[in-house]
């Protein structure tokens, strides 16, 4: 099954703090992290816990607080959910050539 937008959005945003944490621990931390976005640290752990649609004001915090281009961000997870939508299509055409086979 698919991902929806939200669940890929919000895996590009871990992945992409997954990967700037291993980076630089200290710079990009969840306290660091949210106290640059505006928010708790509790509210961000839970925000990169969920799969709730992250408002494009969490994305563009997000980007601002870890010195990503906001664009470039967005485009990361458009890129993504085309991906995704592609999965998707190619699953569905194989699911019905394989129902039309059976027929």
């Amino acid at each position: 099954m698919s991902k929806t937008f939200e669940e890929v959005a919000m895996d590009v945003i871990r992945e992409d703090w997954e990967y700037r944490k291993t980076q630089n621990y200290s710079l990009f931390n969840q306290e660091r992290i949210a106290r640059m976005m505006g928010i708790s640290r509790s509210q961000f752990a839970k925000a990169l816990g969920e799969n709730k649609n992250p408002t494009i004001s969490f994305i563009c915090r997000y980007a601002t607080a870890v010195g990503r281009p906001i664009d470039e961000l967005l485009h990361t997870i458009g890129i993504r959910e085309v991906e995704e939508q592609r999965m998707m299509l190619i699953q569905n055409q194989m699911n019905s050539s394989s129902s039309i086979e059976l027929a």
